[in-house]
Formats: structure tokens, C-alpha cells, sequence
């Protein structure tokens, strides 16, 4: 579906169903996937992991999208090149981030999802809320990016 089509449903009251996931009417696939990002806070980090007994950053985020339908691959640099470039002025919640430079390595090295105010969920030991605005992640950034819509 394109991202109009996903609005025009979010717009209706009955609740849309993509992949094992459920929008609840009202409501828009974006929002939803960042309510079920928050579902993973405390998860441990668990390098390769995809489950919610533990995970690493692009198994998070493969899970979120997943969840409704999306299927992103598991790896920041797959991810990376899956995603549409967007600017900071287009960044929503349900966007994803990445950062370079984490963990010793030279390209996409992290991967999170953005939630508003600045924040992100992303996969620190265990998932936590970060802020953007930290040193750290800013001398990390890489680029925004936005998952195309079935």
C-alpha cells in the first residue's frame, strides 16, 4: 500500500490489519509501530538476536516492521539501503535512525526508530529511550531514514 493509502485507513474507524499486527482505527500504521516499539523496552541486547528474548538493533527494528507486514532485512546496512533518505525537517515518529562509527566500524553500524520529541527506542543493553540530543549520538549520526509502505 502507499503511504496515502495507509492515511486515508488511519482516517476511517475500523481498526486495519497488516501483517500479524492490528492499527487500531483512528489511528495510523506509523503510530502503531512506534506503540510497539515501546512493548520491547527493557529486551536484552543479544548480538544476531531477532526475538523478544533478545535482540540487536536491526533485529528490533526488522521485528517492529515486521509485526505489520514490512519486511526489512536484518542488518543496519540492509536497512540502510532499504530506506528512503529523508531530511531532519521530514523526520516522524516511526522513521528510523542510523549512526556510524558504533562498535569500531566505518558505514551504518546502528540502527534506531525514532519516537517524537527528539527520542528514539534503539538497542542498548537492554532497549531503551534515548535522547537524539546526547554527544554521543550526534557525533554518530549517519542519516534518517523512512521504510516505504507495502
Amino acid at each position: 500500500r502507499t503511504q496515502a493509502e495507509i492515511d486515508a485507513l488511519a482516517k476511517t474507524s475500523y481498526a486495519a490489519t497488516f501483517g500479524s499486527g492490528v492499527v487500531p482505527g483512528g489511528s495510523s500504521l506509523r503510530s502503531a509501530i512506534v506503540d510497539y516499539a515501546y512493548s520491547f523496552l527493557g529486551t536484552p541486547y543479544v548480538y544476531g538476536g531477532a526475538s523478544r528474548s533478545g535482540t540487536d538493533c536491526s533485529g528490533l527494528t526488522m521485528q517492529l516492521f515486521g509485526y505489520y507486514g514490512i519486511s526489512l532485512g536484518h542488518g543496519c546496512v540492509s536497512q540502510y539501503y532499504a530506506s528512503q533518505p529523508i531530511s531532519r525537517s521530514e523526520l516522524q515518529p516511526g522513521d528510523l535512525v542510523f549512526f556510524q562509527g558504533t562498535y569500531d566500524t566505518t558505514g551504518a553500524s546502528h540502527v534506531g526508530i525514532y519516537v517524537g520529541n527528539n527520542m528514539m527506542l534503539h538497542c542498548g543493553d537492554p532497549i531503551q529511550y534515548t535522547s537524539l540530543n546526547s554527544s554521543y549520538w550526534q557525533s554518530h549520526f549517519l542519516a534518517y531514514g523512512r521504510v516505504p509502505a507495502p
